[in-house]
């Protein structure tokens, strides 16, 4: 019985492969299909290997296929895991064959609206989630209410989320947050400044940051003893409190704040001890 549940979740989560010109916003129907917390990965810098070990219920998408894929990794993903894995591509033509017989073909059309609810006084809304799809809701939600309430509960990276932010909106929206606010002031009004400085009503297509300009998980990931691809497994791993007081032992106060684990306690000033020198040194 397990065997036949377990084919018919593979068969409903077959892998998705989202086609359109670049002026389509193809990640936006790709949301739709997933969680609201998926890992996002370009085609050409995928990592993952071990697939067994993402939760089902999260989705993996993989951006812009049709330039240079790493083919071997993202066939061994679409066949192992047992979530919605999506590909995201400008053009068919330029997609492996091996990858493309494996997926069901989605053209994207028009624009996808998303509405986005206020939540009910009574509703305690999560907001755990990670950087794209809490860059794209502060992009493109206009309750800033909402969106500083996430910002202050979520406490991202600021350097990190900044990083989103500079593709997406002119230099004078940011500049002052940036170059006045942020860790001169506490964080809490570094966010709350943050929210109010965008009116969530960007209406192109949200933009990324260039390959590799701002990630620092991979080099991290390695030293807290987890392979360089590994480093989409920080999300979950740094829930666990013990893991995270080691993290805070491997790394310094920047790298803590690039992963949300704040300050590292700073060892009280104690007298310099002068190591007593006997006769012996002396000759």
């Amino acid at each position: 019985m397990s065997l036949i549940k377990t084919a018919n979740e593979h068969m409903n989560n077959k892998p998705m492969i989202i086609v359109g010109n670049t002026k389509l916003d193809k990640m936006d129907k790709a949301l739709s299909f997933v969680s609201n917390n998926p890992i996002v990965m370009y085609a050409n810098e995928y990592t993952i290997d071990d697939n067994y070990s993402i939760p089902s219920d999260r989705g993996i998408i993989i951006d812009e296929v049709h330039y240079k894929p790493n083919t071997a990794l993202i066939k061994k993903t679409m066949l192992e895991y047992r979530g919605q894995v999506i590909l995201v591509s400008d053009n068919q033509k330029s997609v492996p064959k091996e990858l493309f017989s494996l997926c069901k073909l989605k053209r994207a059309g028009k624009k996808i609206e998303h509405e986005v609810e206020s939540p009910r006084a009574d509703d305690a809304k999560e907001y755990d989630i990670d950087m794209y799809p809490m860059i794209r809701e502060y992009l493109k939600n206009p309750n800033r209410d909402e969106i500083a309430s996430m910002l202050k509960l979520s406490k991202p990276s600021d350097i990190h989320f900044l990083s989103w932010l500079v593709p997406n909106l002119h230099p004078n929206k940011l500049s002052f947050v940036d170059f006045s606010v942020k860790r001169r002031w506490p964080s809490s009004y570094f966010y709350e400044m943050l929210a109010y400085t965008h009116d969530g009503r960007l209406n192109r297509k949200m933009q990324m940051p260039k390959r590799g300009s701002y990630s620092k998980l991979p080099n991290l990931a390695s030293r807290l003893g987890l392979k360089r691809h590994e480093c989409y497994l920080l999300t979950d791993l740094l829930k666990d409190d013990k893991f995270a007081e080691y993290a805070k032992t491997k790394l310094n106060n920047g790298e803590c704040r690039l992963l949300g684990l704040g300050e590292k306690k700073r060892r009280k000033k104690t007298d310099r001890i002068v190591p007593q020198q006997g006769l012996g040194e002396w000759f």
